[in-house]
């Protein structure tokens, strides 16, 4: 667990840092101009979750190191995805406006960094894998200082995607040549590169992904298309203070799967569980200090704009505790390429999601998106977790 540690550990900082970045939005960012912002945001999590998440995780399990030229390639598959999406998405550009072209980018930058973080945690490099995290976001909280220095509460969405933009781009540029070395990304390598995985399992692998990304941010969409914009607002920001919490999942999940590759045998597997169960205690009690705090600290940070941010959040760290909880076992399935069993777990998961949503927004608003992701990731978790009990005792090989 000294790579958990070693993740957490910077990331620790690095969100200490996005959590004063968040105050300072949620603070001078105003409420229909914090809704734009959030729902932009919604918008890349779900392209670079669907596509970045997808790729760099199957990068992760199938990647040889000696072979840089893989390295450039699988980039290359990533940048040809976001340029087609982007095209289809330009309709968007109607209601977006210029954010579009923002959050076009902020996608590209995005999956640009993930990827440089992915190739150093398949190298089980942790310190450089939480080094990237940590100076985007100091880069970007840096940029927001001057903005508010500047603009003070007069800032907009747009402002603050532009200054992201820009911060992810610098250190994309430099992580990238950390990974990339003297190869160059062509088409005809990125093409024989997608084309090992166009087989029927691996569809399922991508259509997981696909249904993830829109499952981890339909609350979003849906408070958009059935609430107002101070419904997004208060939701947007009670999710800010969830991703401080989040953290320890991200961190779980950075060292866990690299792990699980390198595991060898059932007694190895048995380890890495016994150490993570270890952790769980903790950071139940972590949750249920924040979510007690978050009834005083909250209002004092937005000046009581968003009423219901403390309970909405109260909730969302339920929902912690739950993933956090049942991390591993996902993973254990991903090294068992169970891909058809997560697949029909989304499924299931998605519309169960969406009408409890439907049912909760118009009465209750953001707790109602709350409510809905507490309840679809429970039944997403506890049903992995049913499932990968039989799996404990073998491991299987990885590679394609």
């Amino acid at each position: 667990m000294r790579g958990f540690a070693r993740v957490l550990s910077f990331d620790v900082i690095s969100k200490a840092i996005l959590a004063g970045l968040g105050i300072a939005l949620i603070r001078f960012v105003p409420a229909n101009e914090y809704a734009a912002y959030t729902l932009a945001l919604a918008m890349c999590a779900f392209v670079t979750g669907s596509i970045s998440g997808s790729l760099n995780r199957l990068y992760l399990i199938t990647s040889e190191k000696e072979n840089p030229s893989e390295t450039s390639a699988a980039l290359g598959v990533q940048l040809l995805l976001i340029s087609l999406v982007a095209i289809l998405g330009l309709p968007l550009t109607v209601t977006l406006g210029v954010n579009y072209a923002l959050v076009a980018a902020l996608v590209v930058g995005t999956c640009a960094t993930e990827f440089a973080k992915t190739c150093h945690q398949r190298d089980l490099a942790f310190t450089r894998y939480s080094l990237i995290e940590l100076t985007r976001s100091a880069l970007f909280a840096a940029a927001v200082g001057l903005l508010i220095w500047h603009h003070g509460s007069d800032l907009n969405a747009s402002s603050v995607l532009a200054v992201q933009v820009l911060s992810l781009a610098l250190v994309a540029s430099i992580a990238l040549k950390g990974v990339l070395s003297a190869t160059s990304i062509r088409f005809a390598a990125s093409k024989a590169y997608a084309q090992r995985f166009v087989r029927f399992k691996y569809l399922d692998f991508f259509a997981y992904f696909f249904l993830i990304g829109l499952f981890s941010q339909a609350d979003i969409f849906m408070l958009k298309a059935l609430g107002d914009d101070q419904m997004l607002a208060t939701y947007g920001s009670a999710f800010r203070y969830y991703g401080v919490l989040s953290l320890a999942l991200t961190s779980a999940h950075a060292v866990l799967l690299p792990a699980l590759r390198h595991a060898e045998d059932a007694q190895a597997l048995a380890g890495l569980l016994a150490s993570h169960r270890r952790l769980v205690i903790g950071f139940g009690i972590l949750c249920g200090a924040a979510a007690w705090a978050g009834f005083w600290v909250i209002p004092w940070v937005d000046t009581g704009r968003y009423p219901e941010a403390p309970t909405t959040f109260a909730v969302l760290s339920a929902s912690a505790f739950i993933s956090f909880a049942f991390s591993p076992y996902v993973n254990l399935l991903m090294r068992r390429q169970a891909f058809r069993f997560l697949l029909w777990l989304v499924a299931i998961a998605l519309p169960l999601n969406l009408v409890i949503s439907a049912a909760l927004i118009p009465q209750v608003g953001a707790l109602g998106a709350a409510i809905s992701l507490l309840t679809s990731s429970a039944f997403i978790t506890g049903l992995i977790f049913r499932k990968s009990r039989g799996l404990t005792g073998t491991l299987e090989p990885t590679h394609p």
